[in-house]
């Protein structure tokens, strides 16, 4: 079983290696799971760019990403035991200045069966981008599969990524990508992992260590501090995200 986990570990850095990544302000690989039925999410994300020669439009102007501070909030409700639906709202802070709202974003998950129903679990994500007129004039479709198997104490995920800008001044191509992570999950609450994020148009990859901290079954806090292996990558960033799963509705009175 050992020479598995190292086989399917080798073949999963090759496969992050052969590609690369869009800057994105939020870093998340998304695992199987989704909230159950009646179970609302309430997560905050926070990034921070430490370090980055890079710049990026925001709200007309080409400004740079060094100090960018980005922060959202989201609520996640599971419509049913296997899809969910997400809100987000988005604010951004160039240098860590005054922050302002650039966007809303609407998220649905659904995933195949049970965890070890399957050689591999499955999920399908897809997001659409609402922003402020005045921040872009583009809104985006993302789409993702969702891919993760436990070995062991591992746990291997993928999700192969495809969004389009579907309107606007921004190219119009198509933008493929994929993200991954390896964590060890032998304690409860804390697991250390490992993610990258790449994607094939913006050519830059991000290399993050992370670390899940699980206060009892409802609270988990993921941290990492992220790496750009290129030019064309942030040199350094933080990221946070804060997750509370609060059961507020019963299933019973759901299905009356």
């Amino acid at each position: 079983m050992i020479h598995k986990i190292y086989i399917t570990l080798i073949l999963f850095c090759l496969l992050i290696a052969a590609t690369a990544n869009a800057q994105d302000n939020y870093y998340r690989v998304y695992q199987f799971e989704t909230p159950l039925l009646g179970h609302l999410g309430l997560n905050m994300w926070d990034t921070y760019i430490g370090s980055s020669n890079l710049d990026y439009g925001h709200f007309g102007k080409q400004v740079s990403r060094d100090k960018l501070l980005a922060h959202a909030f989201e609520a996640e409700f599971g419509v049913t035991d296997h899809f969910s639906l997400s809100v987000y709202s988005d604010f951004e802070a160039p240098d860590a200045s005054v922050m302002h709202f650039s966007e809303a974003r609407l998220e649905g998950i659904y995933r195949f069966g049970e965890r070890f129903d399957h050689f591999i679990n499955f999920a399908l994500y897809g997001e659409y981008y609402f922003p402020d007129d005045r921040y872009s004039k583009s809104n985006e479709a993302e789409f993702r599969l969702i891919m993760d198997k436990d070995i062991e104490d591992f746990r291997l995920v993928l999700n192969p990524t495809l969004s389009k800008y579907v309107n606007g001044d921004e190219s119009k191509e198509l933008q493929p990508g994929v993200s991954g992570g390896v964590y060890y999950r032998r304690l409860f609450f804390i697991q250390p992992g490992v993610e990258a994020y790449s994607n094939f148009y913006d050519h830059s990859i991000s290399l993050f260590p992370t670390v899940d901290f699980r206060f009892g079954p409802h609270i988990t806090w993921n941290l990492g501090a992220g790496f750009g292996l290129n030019s064309n990558s942030d040199k350094l960033s933080f990221k946070s995200i804060l997750q509370f799963d609060l059961p507020v509705i019963r299933p019973s009175k759901l299905l009356r």
